[in-house]
């Protein structure tokens, strides 16, 4: 063998490494950066309320064009559970967190935060 072909595997062997580790970190780095989207309009009360909960949860169900929904907000240990609201599916689409749970009651759920 010449030195050409012996240069060429060492090229090739730390190509081989680098792409190994290359692809190991980002498929780590995948698990850990998950993105959860959030369904709501950003602005007072309903944007604040979830910036600032551990968690905001939607319950619905779809039956036909009316979706039945309740809201269930968890801070700082505690699970605050809404009522039951009905509205249309139009609505639930385009502000689903808004159709879902009154604002004044976002308000005080929010103020509860600080």
């Amino acid at each position: 063998m010449n030195k050409h072909h012996f240069k060429n595997y060492g090229l090739l062997k730390v190509f081989t490494i680098a792409l190994a580790l290359l692809l190991t970190s980002n498929n780590s780095l995948a698990e850990l950066n998950q993105i959860q989207k959030v369904y709501t309009q950003k602005g007072y009360p309903y944007g604040g309320l979830v910036d600032r909960s551990e968690q905001v949860t939607i319950l619905y169900t779809v039956s036909s064009d009316t979706i039945s929904c309740r809201v269930e907000v968890a801070y700082n240990g505690q699970i605050w559970k809404g009522e039951q609201r009905n509205t249309s599916l139009n609505k639930f689409t385009q502000k689903p967190l808004h159709s879902c749970l009154d604002r004044e009651q976002a308000k005080k759920l929010l103020a509860k935060t600080f």
